[in-house]
């Protein structure tokens, strides 16, 4: 396994501006990310108070019963002392563990908890924050497998219109194990093979969700990690979570107005709206019946969007504060419930996340704190040795595919190999045939018979005849060039398949089938190794 590190940026983008300091992005966000930012940011979390010891509790009951390393275990009594703080990032439960941007994550997280550990002389916790609370179930019941040239949706079928938490919708054990055995059926089979398979079917034995799942997968993938899982609708957290909830009703007028304004001056920048503006949203789920439903803001209090459900401010801080009303928290108020319960020195987001919470400063300021570091992930592209091949035999870079694909490229071979411009052969002998025709038919013409029309259909035939020559000429052309084209097609179904980026779309179980199920646990070594070379936004080429 070589590792190549690469800048691979849009100069024109919000994270391409962010990386490099640009002021007029660096005034939405409280720190930058420098030292002594690193520093300042250590000392103001040490002025905060935290609920660690309840909060070491329930980390511990969760990543236990995954059967989590014992350096997890260890870094969870860790969160207990006064000085520890917390790298955390978080995704949705995707199914297989999702796209592989989420190992990205997972791995950027370790890495740079290390990296300021080393720099502060303190503990410093890796986290990975599960969106357990999330509904969506479209967003998490697929993932895509690669085989050659070929890339394979992997999906299970479910009832989108229940707005049940992923954290507790059940997965359906008959259908997603016939899914599962469709997808390793898709798959080459190597020595590797039939231990993941097994693995998937033994997760499926028994009753489990979504959530549970993934915990599962991801724990096995970083067995060897000291990285901690985090279940956002764990009930242990969310009776932590309840004081703080309390005062987001509290205080929500003031959090939708601060949301509001920034977001506004944000979009009057010319940088967008990342996050939809509605004057009347709470930025709170509230649960019941086993679904999710959004709750509004209204001159007299609150009401369920869209429904019949209303509540005024008092009532509705009386059942949040008693309990017997669970809430749940969107993407505006997600990232300061992270930061009202754990001590986050660094936040680690992808590129849409980084600027989604360029609209959050003034959110976090409503609780009296800044908002944490904001790191942008790593990026990585696994290549195996075919593609390493491929890349070597057409002179091409992983940028080169990543942002052009191959199209142009197989154009250029089919040209470059032609002998006599076929087209225009083709065209000269149409010309020909029609001039030739024409003659005849004059010459014909003054016959007592109908040739006009026998003339036409014989045109036709002709014609018809010389489209099937051209046809069959360029189905010899493109046999000529076959192996070309599906090396390239391989290329590009492994880097840029759909023509996106690898690690928005495949997923780590084709990749843990050709390089063995330790995979992830030797390039988290490989990369700790060289964690001098990794900066925020880094892009690494992985040679497996």
């Amino acid at each position: 396994m070589e590792l190549h590190f690469s800048k691979h940026e849009d100069h024109t983008s919000f994270i391409h501006k962010y990386i490099n300091d640009d002021q007029k992005i660096m005034k939405f966000f409280d720190y930058r990310l420098n030292k002594a930012d690193r520093a300042a940011r250590y000392n103001e979390l040490m002025t905060l108070n935290f609920p660690r010891l309840e909060l070491a509790e329930a980390l511990m009951k969760f990543n236990r019963k995954l059967n989590a390393s014992g350096a997890a275990l260890r870094q969870i009594e860790r969160l207990k002392r006064a000085d520890s703080v917390v790298v955390v990032g978080g995704q949705q439960a995707g199914l297989l563990s999702g796209p592989l941007y989420t190992i990205n994550k997972m791995i950027t997280i370790l890495v740079e908890a290390a990296k300021l550990e080393e720099e502060l002389s303190v503990p410093v916790i890796p986290i990975f924050w599960i969106a357990g609370e999330d509904h969506d179930i479209d967003e998490v019941n697929h993932t895509f497998f690669h085989e050659g040239e070929e890339v394979q949706r992997v999906s299970i079928p479910e009832r989108n219109e229940l707005k049940q938490s992923v954290s507790e919708r059940l997965i359906d054990l008959d259908m997603t194990r016939e899914k599962i055995a469709h997808a390793f059926s898709f798959l080459r089979e190597t020595s590797f093979t039939e231990t993941l398979y097994e693995e998937l079917m033994d997760d499926l034995s028994h009753d489990l969700t979504y959530t549970q799942w993934f915990a599962k997968i991801v724990q096995r993938l970083f067995s060897h990690t000291d990285l901690v899982l985090l279940d956002a609708a764990d009930p242990e957290i969310r009776r932590i979570e309840r004081s703080f909830f309390a005062k987001m009703v509290a205080h929500n007028e003031t959090i939708n107005q601060a949301f509001s304004e920034q977001a506004d001056h944000f979009k009057a920048m010319g940088l967008g709206e990342p996050i939809s503006i509605d004057k009347s949203n709470a930025h709170l789920f509230f649960h019941e019946g086993g679904q999710r439903f959004l709750l509004e803001r209204t001159e007299k209090g609150f009401r369920e969007k869209a429904g019949s459900r209303i509540w005024t401010d008092e009532s509705l801080l009386r059942e949040v504060e008693e309990g017997t009303l669970q809430l749940s928290n969107n993407v505006v108020t997600r990232p300061v419930m992270q930061d009202l319960l754990l001590p986050v020195h660094t936040f680690i987001g992808g590129p849409g996340e980084v600027r989604y919470w360029g609209v959050l400063k003034d959110v976090f300021h409503c609780f009296d704190r800044k908002m944490p570091l904001v790191f942008p992930r790593y990026h990585l592209t696994l290549l195996s040795r075919r593609s390493q091949k491929n890349l070597k035999r057409y002179n091409l870079s992983v940028d080169d595919v990543l942002t052009y694909g191959v199209a142009d490229t197989i154009e250029r071979i089919i040209h470059s190999k032609k002998r006599v411009n076929k087209d225009k052969v083709m065209q000269k002998a149409k010309r020909q045939l029609e001039q030739w025709m024409k003659e005849l038919t004059e010459s014909l013409g003054h016959v007592e018979y109908d040739i006009d029309t026998i003339n036409h259909q014989f045109e036709t035939r002709l014609f018809q005849q010389l489209a099937t020559y051209e046809r069959k000429i360029e189905d010899k052309e493109l046999s000529h060039h076959a192996t070309h084209i599906k090396r390239l097609n391989q290329l590009e179904a492994e880097i840029r398949p759909h023509t996106v980026w690898q690690e928005r779309h495949l997923n780590i179980y084709p990749f843990l089938n050709a390089f063995g199920p330790d995979l992830v646990s030797r390039l988290f070594y490989k990369l700790i190794k060289q964690k001098k070379n990794l900066n925020e936004g880094t892009h690494i080429f992985v040679d497996l």
